[in-house]
């Protein structure tokens, strides 16, 4: 049987309304309704035609049961309100993959377990230091004292965080999480299309959301959702540049030049060491909106001086390699069976069917006598 939830879910993956869709498939709005029609039965010759233009298996659409899409208060978005409904729902839909990925993958291999770290975490909004607290508490907790962490992504996949990259390139979209109550595992999802030191940045403060606020499974309201978004950022600079360490690092002088060259100590943006240094008193109130203007001037809130390189998974990559060892394991058959096109895989696990190939295609040395 030709699921038509499903159908509906990949409409939504791809971003498409009816009247879009009718036009890839290259018929009229009226015939994508009955497409949509529980009561309908889809032809073979349509389902192929469906597969193709969607880009996934046929296996997407013939599995009975139904993914349920996440409820968005479940999601932590950085502004519901300016994200179109278009791309939450495109997200929403990844975010299903991803699980289903989750779900093979845990078949198959002993994946690290999500441990809550023991924290008191309040359940009140807007604790004055509450997120700077956690941050410090969770780095004693990690044993990682107060040296700069070196790849933070491959961090939270080794403390059990499912790590994926979001497939669109939407500004409003930074990066999300949510827990997944049914694997007992949180999912984070980050963007690549910003600067190394953003996408740091953006790791730490979803970091925040897991140890923090995913306990809490209350309705949040807009106002909420600001104070969840302010505690995430406190601790994402806390944990990425750590007060103590900041402070024993720090050059004596803090012109915009030597912060250029300060960041590459703890690998953030000149955006974030600016907002550390007034934030601890190492620059005044003029001086902080003074450079603040110039770092927006020159560009630099988009386009980072001397970017670091990028933190990269480890895990998937790994995994996937793993797994082309086994005498049985097949490429194809893999992707059916999760249901999602070699595409979709790589965009959701940073390439790693791509860098799975080019491992292949490496020559090997041979000496000749």
């Amino acid at each position: 049987m030709f699921n038509k939830d499903r159908l509906r879910i990949a409409k939504e993956l791809r971003g498409l309304s009816n009247p879009e869709f009718a036009e890839k498939l290259g018929c009229s709005t009226s015939k994508v309704k009955q497409l949509l029609d529980v009561e309908r039965e889809i032809s073979e010759n349509d389902q192929a035609i469906i597969c193709k233009t969607l880009n996934l298996p046929l296996s997407f659409f013939t599995t009975e049961d139904t993914p349920k899409l996440l409820e968005t208060d479940q999601v932590f978005y950085r502004s519901v309100a300016r994200i179109k409904a278009q791309y939450r729902k495109s997200n929403e839909a990844y975010m299903l993959l991803a699980v289903e990925i989750n779900k093979y993958l845990t078949k198959k291999f002993k994946l690290p377990v999500f441990h809550r770290p023991d924290l008191d975490v309040t359940e009140s909004l807007g604790e004055s230091h509450y997120a700077e607290r956690m941050a410090s508490e969770l780095r004693s907790l990690w044993s990682l004292g107060n040296q700069p962490i070196n790849n933070i992504l491959s961090l939270c996949e080794l403390k059990g965080i499912r790590v994926f990259r979001l497939p669109l390139e939407v500004k409003e979209i930074d990066a999300l999480s949510f827990f997944d109550d049914e694997s007992g595992s949180p999912f984070m999802f980050i963007n690549n299309f910003k600067s190394a030191e953003r996408t740091r940045f953006d790791c730490a403060h979803e970091l925040g959301h897991v140890v923090m606020h995913t306990h809490n499974k209350h309705i949040r309201d807009e106002k909420d959702n600001r104070i969840l978004e302010t505690e995430a950022d406190q601790f994402a600079s806390e944990f990425l540049m750590p007060t103590d360490g900041f402070r024993a690092t720090a050059p004596r002088y803090l012109s915009l030049d030597s912060m250029i060259k300060y960041k590459k100590t703890w690998r953030t943006s000149l955006k974030a060491i600016n907002y550390k240094a007034h934030k601890l008193g190492y620059i005044s109130d003029w001086v902080n909106r003074s450079n603040s203007m110039k770092i927006n001037s020159l560009g630099y809130n988009i386009n980072e001086p001397e970017e670091t390189h990028r933190d990269e998974s480890v895990m998937l990559p790994k995994i996937i390699g793993l797994l082309a060892t086994q005498p049985d394991f097949d490429k194809q058959k893999m992707l059916n069976e999760i249901g999602i096109s070699e595409y979709d895989f790589n965009e959701l696990t940073f390439d790693s069917l791509t860098k799975l190939d080019v491992q292949k295609k490496k020559p090997k040395l041979r000496i000749v006598e």
